[in-house]
């Protein structure tokens, strides 16, 4: 059974959260949603590109990111150690949301 969220941190390195489940590029506005809705995001600025997407947002007075490539799917993406608690705290949502998917 394949997992619907991946946790990849590796030492000296910014935590991603891979989210398997929902890998396309319409998911990414699906995400976009449930995260306004859920942890009320702000979009600090977002860079949509022919077949990468990476937007800034900030919740809880974190800023963290959610990226697309299309040959990857959708991820967060924690830039700093400050910013890991909130993008785990998503992911883990978002593996108990979709672990029936």
């Amino acid at each position: 059974m394949r997992k619907p969220v991946l946790f990849n941190k590796k030492p000296n390195q910014p935590l991603e959260v891979d989210i398997c489940a929902i890998s396309d590029w319409e998911g990414f506005d699906k995400l976009i949603q449930f995260l306004k809705k859920e942890y009320f995001v702000d979009v600090i600025s977002q860079i949509d590109g022919p077949g990468a997407r990476r937007w800034i947002l900030k919740a809880r007075g974190k800023e963290f990111e959610l990226r697309h490539d299309d040959g990857y799917g959708n991820y967060l993406f924690a830039p700093s150690l400050g910013s890991e608690k909130i993008v785990r705290a998503i992911g883990k949502d978002l593996e108990s949301r979709l672990k029936n998917i």
